[in-house]
């Protein structure tokens, strides 16, 4: 094999591997950190209120991940089911519970 050949094989694999790694990253779902944050997020920009108004807790509801609540009590509750990628679901509760 010529340098040449070596050299455009190299290129050829570090661009495929670059390539990879870059897919493989944007395919594995945020942390809860982020999904809590993007979703404070969104409460600060629709409410006015602060980000520390926030908490989050894990979901027994099948699809949703987190459901994040904001705000500092009252009716004035904030609250939003979230997706294993940060996605709002829409849930419906019934008296029982919600619906399966």
């Amino acid at each position: 094999m010529s340098r040449l050949q070596v050299l455009s094989l190299s290129g050829l694999l570090l661009a495929a591997a670059g390539l990879g790694l870059v897919l493989g990253l944007g395919a594995v779902p945020p942390g809860e950190t982020e999904i809590i944050e993007a979703a404070a997020g969104r409460y600060v920009a629709e409410t006015g209120g602060a980000p520390t108004d926030c908490a989050a807790r894990p979901a027994a509801i099948d699809g949703v991940r987190l459901i994040v609540t904001c705000g500092t009590g009252g009716a004035d509750v904030w609250v939003e089911a979230l997706d294993g990628w940060g996605t709002p679901v829409v849930v419906a509760l019934d008296a029982e519970g919600p619906e399966t």
